[in-house]
């Protein structure tokens, strides 16, 4: 593969690759290369800002808002905070594993390249399809969240009207590139993050007797962890929130693929990823903390199969603390963060489509690049997959919700599951081959805990998460849980048999091709370049992001 660093006017760069999908030995090398496709390319036109917001726009979503006062119903406030803990744990290992590739290989769609490159092309290809079809499923259950999130002002428009102008409205902002897209999305995510943490402060001094809409102000406290109880369904509650917890986090793994879009992925990428920790902590944990201080279990308008009306745990809070105008903006936050959500979903699946297209593993049409630096076919065949949300005006009650965050959460473990696995192996190569692991920029701490940790227990998750719709049968539990697990090892074991692929000896993988040095000069990695207010102002910048 060939790689050239192009700055265009506005100062982005842009890189060309050129030659075809070659697995080949060369050198005693497996070489890597992708299918040559038309010029312009995608541009590094996101800046470090932009970078440090969309891997916190593209975690925080109606996951967190709207989903997890399913989680509430299924596990309890203790139940869910531990669910929410142990996947944060699994996150926060699987986002350093692929930070610690994509720096130090910095392409697009770098799932589905490091698992070809670094396992086999089967293996890469079914977790490619699986990340674009997990992503596709995710923009689908935001847009289907929106009648939800609409009937708490009124529920006179169709379902499917709702649905329709977001999907529009999202597929235009991201018809203008990556520029575009993270404009809206570094917008959207400090309404997030503010919404966040005045949530947690009201919650806190609700909770506390201070405000309330009662005379005197009712004191929370713990008492719903005794009346109705922690746990509302034992350990198997817990299990049972495992899948909507992996689904509210989906999305910190967006800066992996938005590294062949940065600037400076060597420098902006590490940044945001030494950030995670944080971000979990005090988004997801913090706030799941506050809902099992002020909302019982079994609040009929915690979402559910069964439930008839489903508000925020949010808006529900706002409530309790006597502030229903407040509530009333909330709910308006809510609505955003399903635009952002969606917003970053439909980004990263095209331009995971593209890259597939690109190794030669989806129609090279879907490579196509537009003026503009967007992958168009990519974004058309995804929004077309979008459509799906439009079944919500035939299917009653919210099944259709439900089926779909269940199946992006169980996809969710099979991407954190194969990158575990493509970071161990491109480390176990790293050594076989005699290179330092001080060339990487960016290094994944207590290697290789982190991924033995998370292939074991993406692996157990997955299977035992949907045991309790066995008995009694639950359709909608059990095809959420297991479709999409099903159609994965069916797809892996088609594409094993039709490619006859095998695993790349350890020897032989490829460590060099698309590599950062290749790509950035030592002043584009250090940015040493311009004045020194310009590199203060940076430093205040990353501080506050």
């Amino acid at each position: 593969m060939i790689v050239e660093k192009v700055q265009d006017n506005d100062s982005s760069f842009s890189y060309k690759e050129e030659s075809k999908i070659d697995y080949s030995k060369q050198d005693d090398k497996i070489t890597v290369s992708s299918l040559e496709s038309q010029q312009p390319k995608l541009k590094r036109s996101l800046k470090a800002r932009h970078l440090a917001m969309i891997s916190i726009g593209g975690v925080i979503g109606q996951g967190l808002f709207l989903s997890s006062g399913a989680n509430l119903n299924a596990a309890g406030p203790a139940g869910s905070l531990i669910a929410y803990a142990i996947i944060g744990f699994i996150v926060y290992w699987v986002t350093f594993s692929l930070g610690e590739m994509a720096t130090y290989i910095p392409v697009s769609g770098s799932f589905t390249v490091f698992c070809r490159r670094f396992v086999d092309s089967s293996f890469g290809a079914t977790i490619g399809y699986n990340y674009w079809a997990c992503w596709a499923i995710i923009v689908a259950s935001e847009l289907t969240a929106i009648p939800l999130i609409m009937n708490f002002w009124t529920d006179v428009v169709p379902s499917w009207a709702w649905s329709g102008i977001w999907l529009i409205i999202i597929f235009v902002l991201n018809l203008f590139g990556a520029r575009s897209y993270a404009e809206a999305e570094y917008i959207f995510s400090i309404i997030k993050i503010l919404a966040v943490i005045i949530f947690i402060i009201i919650g806190c001094i609700t909770s506390g007797g201070l405000i309330g809409n009662t005379t005197p102000h009712a004191v929370y406290g713990f008492k719903y962890w005794s009346d109705p109880g922690a746990f509302s369904n034992g350990a198997l509650g817990v299990v049972n929130a495992f899948v909507l917890a992996s689904f509210s986090m989906q999305g910190t793994e967006i800066v992996g693929i938005t590294a062949g879009e940065c600037e400076n992925p060597v420098k902006q990428v590490p940044r945001a990823i030494k950030n995670v920790f944080w971000r979990i902590l005090v988004f997801y944990l913090g706030s799941v903390f506050i809902m099992g201080m002020l909302i019982r279990y079994d609040d009929p308008r915690n979402l559910s199969n069964s439930s008839s009306v489903t508000v925020s745990p949010f808006t529900i809070v706002f409530e309790l603390a006597g502030l229903n105008s407040v509530a009333h903006i909330m709910n308006a936050v809510i609505l955003i963060t399903v635009l952002s959500c969606a917003n970053s979903g439909m980004y990263v699946s095209s331009r995971m489509l593209c890259a597939l297209a690109n190794e030669g593993v989806a129609h090279r049409k879907l490579a196509h690049i537009s003026s503009r630096g967007v992958p168009i076919y990519s974004l058309i065949c995804t929004a077309l997959v979008c459509l799906v949300t439009f079944a919500t005006s035939f299917i009653p009650g919210k099944a259709l919700f439900l089926v779909l965050t269940d199946l992006s959460g169980v996809a969710g473990f099979v991407t954190w599951g194969g990158i575990c696995f493509a970071h161990y192996r491109f480390r176990k190569a790293m050594k076989i081959q005699n290179r330092s692991i001080s060339d990487l920029p960016i290094r994944t701490p207590f290697h290789p805990f982190g991924d033995i940790f998370g292939m074991i227990a993406c692996t157990v998750i997955s299977l035992m998460a949907g045991y309790s719709y066995f008995v009694p049968a639950d359709a909608v539990g059990l095809i959420g849980n297991y479709a999409g697990l099903i159609l994965c090892i069916l797809g892996f074991v088609a594409t094993k048999l039709w490619t006859r692929s095998k695993m790349i000896p350890l020897d032989l993988i490829d460590l060099d091709t698309g590599r950062a040095d290749d790509i950035f000069t030592k002043e584009d990695r250090n940015e040493i370049i311009g004045p020194w207010y310009t590199h203060a102002w940076k430093r205040f910048v990353n501080l506050m992001t």
